[in-house]
């Protein structure tokens, strides 16, 4: 049977909502200057081919407490035997059920916590964390988590409490300090490169298949608003920009991740062409002369 952690309501509750930040800025990605590209594509004809990201470690978000928007809740990590991943402390906040409004936060008990690394499905490592009450995946970012949940609310009813743990976890808002800032606008000017070359590399790789340059196509322009939705509320987000940074870098990684499909669709060797049968080697001391009358049929053996 499996066990799945318990919750326990905390009697605090949380603190009034900070400032919300509602000016985005446009993300950028981790990358090393050796990354860089004259041609960012890397394109021959026919056959685009940008220069390659890697995913973020694990090792990014080690010895961090991370808070959705960068001030709610509270989750760490450590690394799990094997090279699994396992959540130390889950702190989620929300609202009390009975008293909408009133604020509320859940502790779920049990540690550590055992996820499921599901691949890269978009570029970055992608883990399962299964809370019977709560179940939700999580996608490692550079020191941040992005966490998805349909639906995106979870009820604790004997906490009275509903969550909703959905959004970009990272650092404090409040504790990125200028240094940092001005380490992110540096960041910031390799995604005005790196995410549209990847974009048009896709677009190319789709070729004359107009469904597929359809949703390339659709998927990028909506890709702002997305943003915009999940960072309109990280804390002090008009100063740092780290929420739209960070999701920028994921968005890069997911076209990237989709254009090596497409490569390796495209690639993929043909079937083997089907060889002529073979006659059966004759027996070196058998008779090669035919037989006088004709050759007993043989019995087939199924399999």
């Amino acid at each position: 049977m499996r066990h799945f952690p318990s919750v326990v309501l905390l009697t605090a509750l949380l603190t009034p909502a900070l400032g919300r930040a509602q000016l985005m800025l446009p993300g950028a990605l981790q990358a090393s200057p050796s990354a860089a590209n004259p041609n960012p594509t890397g394109a021959t004809p026919g056959q685009p081919k940008p220069a390659g990201l890697k995913p973020p470690s694990e090792e990014t978000i080690f010895g961090q407490e991370l808070s959705r928007d960068g001030f709610a809740g509270i989750i760490t990590f450590q690394r799990g035997s094997g090279k699994g991943l396992e959540i130390t402390r889950l702190l989620i906040a929300g609202e009390q059920i009975s008293r909408p409004g009133e604020q509320c936060q859940v502790e779920v008990a049990g540690t550590p916590i055992q996820t499921r690394f599901a691949g890269r499905p978009k570029g970055v490592s992608r883990y399962e964390v299964a809370i019977e009450t709560c179940p939700f995946s999580l996608d490692v970012l550079e020191g941040a988590v992005l966490v998805t949940r349909a639906p995106q609310t979870c009820d604790f009813l004997a906490a009275d409490c509903r969550v909703d743990p959905a959004g970009l976890w990272g650092p404090p808002g409040n504790a990125i300090g200028p240094d940092q800032t001005k380490q992110l606008e540096r960041e910031r000017g390799l995604v005005d490169s790196a995410m549209p070359a990847k974009f048009h590399a896709l677009l190319t790789s789709a070729g004359k298949d107009k469904d597929a340059v359809k949703q390339i196509a659709s998927e990028q322009a909506g890709f702002s608003s997305e943003r915009e939705v999940i960072c309109r509320n990280y804390l002090r987000e008009d100063i740092h920009g780290f929420c739209a940074l960070r999701i920028t870098q994921a968005r890069a990684l997911a076209l990237q991740a989709a254009f090596e499909d497409r490569a390796k669709a495209r690639t993929k060797p043909a079937s083997a062409k089907k060889k002529p049968a073979s006659n059966f080697k004759r027996n070196s001391k058998a008779d090669p002369k035919p037989e006088p009358g004709p050759a007993p049929q043989s019995k087939a053996r199924s399999e």
